[in-house]
């Protein structure tokens, strides 16, 4: 649904969840926390090699789109991902990332 009680279009809907996805730092943001599991901003900079206003934009802009969810834990938030359907969609694109996840810290194998 959308505002005023319309019903989204999934064509758009769509649309947008690939142009979101279509940038190469929320990319390697999404690999990495597939990846690795959950992580913070503290521990995501070093490995992307990005601006922090930078990294948080595109964290945002994933968050937005319910792809990644965050967890504060006294003064860190923690991100991870939220919507696993996209890791079909990263193992299609070709990136490796997505094929062995961890889910909270623990690597299972991928079918």
């Amino acid at each position: 649904m959308v505002r005023g009680g319309a019903v989204a279009d999934p064509i758009k809907t769509r649309a947008r969840l690939f142009r979101d996805l279509g940038h190469p730092v929320r990319l390697r943001i999404l690999c990495l926390l597939a990846r690795e599991g959950r992580q913070c901003v503290c521990r995501m900079l070093p490995e992307l090699e990005v601006p922090q206003p930078t990294l948080s934009r595109h964290l945002a802009i994933l968050r937005g789109h319910g792809l990644i969810e965050d967890e504060r834990e006294g003064a860190m938030v923690y991100y991870r991902i939220a919507d696993r359907s996209v890791l079909p969609i990263m193992r299609a694109a070709g990136l490796p990332c997505a094929c062995r996840p961890k889910v909270r810290g623990v690597r299972v194998e991928a079918s």
